[in-house]
């Protein structure tokens, strides 16, 4: 169990909580590219962190993100009109350039010095690898670099990234992503067998339901190491990887495309979740983008339109109780609806401290800690966390091999080659460093 102070500390992501200053020192992945809207068309919502913006581009193709309340009178600037570089309220015609200065007060004399005072706060914005980053931590001038994931550096038609809506807490719907144990029950399929499994992991996971686990800390999170035993005295190990502050990567299934998840804090009962699939060494297949987009693997099934889930908590994700018997452990349809589902019905924010938890939970328990240790140091102490500033620390994958049962994985130096990041540079002063 957690106790309620710390889930308090791990939950709650406002502007004034230890995890919202902590999240605020990285770059928030906040929608697809695919999102944006053209030049000069109307403004779009979005919401971070518990804070309300909206984003457009100016006349030049310039991403603006901005405080959605105009800071004259505070109406909402979603319903203002885009034009001329800038967007307009429609209050009083009071405009603003993607940075925030104010290009026109029409309704002040033309002589007053206010139009060269006031600003709209806005946010430092940059499109990489089809994903809109957003930086909630004041001045862009101190906005790190942007994490070295190795999708951002490749070609679009390498990547795809989609966006959908969960009804909880970032937290709880993150930490189904490092608990392998589960994978046993609830994404069985019942209706398949050895001869038409997609692989033979599948019946690993089956076969032995209670893995060996070993947490690795590294300088950007932990590598969660779980090993079950498999013919020949082997194990077939997993390494999933959790990077600072909600990245997320597990091993694809042979021939499949490599992934990230992202488990962003929309608010503190909601958050939104990214993923990007990609491949570094060719463009994306016609069949796999079509089962991404219909929700087959990797990906969600949305409505059409827009990041709201078919399978959701309103319509109890579409179970089917003739299918629990015959073809699957739930009956939902979708591993990622699955996911949701169990995260989702524990509440908007689980009470940790009903919990009883086992050594399967090792990850879990890690995946807290981790998050905790690192929002209490910045918070208490003035320790900014390295990964921020760190962006190599990013480059590195999930991985999966079937190692003699004697040896540890993290002596394997084949496995650890991709798993483990690079060794961090020197550390140096942080501009955002807090004094105590």
């Amino acid at each position: 169990m957690l106790s309620a102070e710390k889930n308090e500390i791990l939950t709650r992501t406002g502007p004034d909580t230890p995890m919202g200053r902590l999240m605020r020192r990285f770059w928030i992945p906040a929608m697809t590219t695919a999102e944006l809207p053209a030049a000069d068309e109307p403004p779009v919502r979005l919401r971070l962190l518990g804070e309300a913006l909206v984003v457009f581009r100016d006349s030049r193709g310039r991403v603006a993100v901005f405080d959605e309340h105009c800071p004259h009178r505070g109406a909402s600037l979603f319903f203002g009109r885009v034009e001329q570089e800038g967007i307009r309220c429609v209050y009083h015609g009071w405009k603003f350039d993607v940075d925030g200065h104010c290009l026109d007060m029409p309704t002040e004399a033309a002589d007053s010095p206010m139009r060269c005072k006031l600003r709209a706060r806005s946010h430092a914005a940059r499109e990489a690898g089809g994903v809109l980053w957003v930086f909630l931590g004041g001045d862009a001038h101190a906005a790190p670099p942007l994490p070295g994931f190795e999708w951002l550096g490749l070609p679009a038609s390498h990547v795809h990234v989609s966006r959908w809506e969960q009804e909880c807490n970032y937290a709880q719907a993150m930490e189904g992503e490092v608990d392998s144990a589960h994978v046993g029950f609830l994404h069985r399929r019942i209706d398949r067998t050895d001869g038409d499994d997609r692989a033979l992991t599948g019946r690993y996971f089956q076969d032995d339901t209670a893995p060996l686990w070993k947490v690795v800390p590294t300088p950007g999170g932990f590598m969660a190491c779980n090993g079950r035993r498999v013919d020949g005295g082997q194990r077939y190990w997993r390494l999933n990887q959790f990077l600072l502050p909600f990245y997320t990567m597990i091993p694809p299934h042979p021939d499949d495309a490599r992934l990230v998840r992202m488990w962003v804090p929309m608010s503190d009962e909601r958050c939104w979740v990214l993923c990007a699939t990609f491949r570094p060494d060719r463009p994306l297949g016609e069949q796999e983008l079509n089962a991404w987009r219909n929700g087959e693997n990797s990906h969600r099934r949305v409505v059409p339109g827009t990041t709201r889930p078919t399978e959701r908590l309103d319509n109890d994700y579409l179970i089917d109780r003739q299918a629990q018997k015959t073809v699957s452990f739930t009956g939902i349809p979708g591993i990622r609806a699955q996911d949701a589902m169990v995260a989702e019905t524990a509440g908007p924010i689980a009470d940790r401290t009903r919990e009883h938890l086992g050594s399967s939970d090792r990850a879990v328990v890690a995946l807290r800690n981790t998050l905790i240790s690192a929002a209490t140091a910045l918070s208490s102490r003035g320790e900014a966390p390295l990964a921020p500033t760190s962006p190599q620390l990013y480059a590195v994958r999930a991985t999966q091999t079937v190692l003699p049962e004697h040896i540890d994985p993290v002596d394997s130096p084949a496995l650890m080659a991709t798993a483990r990041p690079p060794t961090p540079e020197p550390r140096l002063p942080h501009p955002h460093r807090e004094e105590t």
